[in-house]
């Protein structure tokens, strides 16, 4: 027989492990970890003045508000904001990063995404 503790800490726990899915899509026996996921890319020197991700099957462009201010010299290629659009699907994506108007960085990925992250299945750490 379970105590009344031992309940609360059951029912706690659920909840903790519930809380990080889609919230627009319920998921029948879909548990998400509450992780948030990037993917970033190191760029030597200067800061980049424009950076963003375009999906190449749709030409749908991804730009991460705050990127340069993330860390200096790492951009964000993609991250869970992009979930739901990825969701059971595997895609190709180029992030492109200037100084200035010259492209300086052209990086080609592939990303997949479950029901609660996206994944890198290639593409430069």
């Amino acid at each position: 027989m379970s105590t009344p503790i031992s309940m609360v800490r059951l029912i706690s726990f659920l909840a903790i492990s519930l809380s990080g899915c889609n919230d627009e899509q319920p998921q029948q026996g879909v548990i998400c970890t509450e992780e948030f996921r990037a993917t970033t890319l190191y760029v030597p020197g200067a800061l980049l003045t424009e950076s963003f991700t375009i999906r190449l099957s749709n030409s749908d462009t991804i730009r991460i508000k705050g990127n340069a201010d993330f860390l200096e010299g790492y951009y964000v290629v993609l991250d869970d904001n992009y979930q739901a659009k990825l969701e059971n699907q595997q895609d190709n994506f180029r992030f492109i990063g200037k100084r200035g108007n010259e492209v300086v960085v052209q990086e080609n990925y592939v990303f997949k995404a479950d029901q609660c992250h996206i994944t890198k299945v290639s593409g430069k750490n």
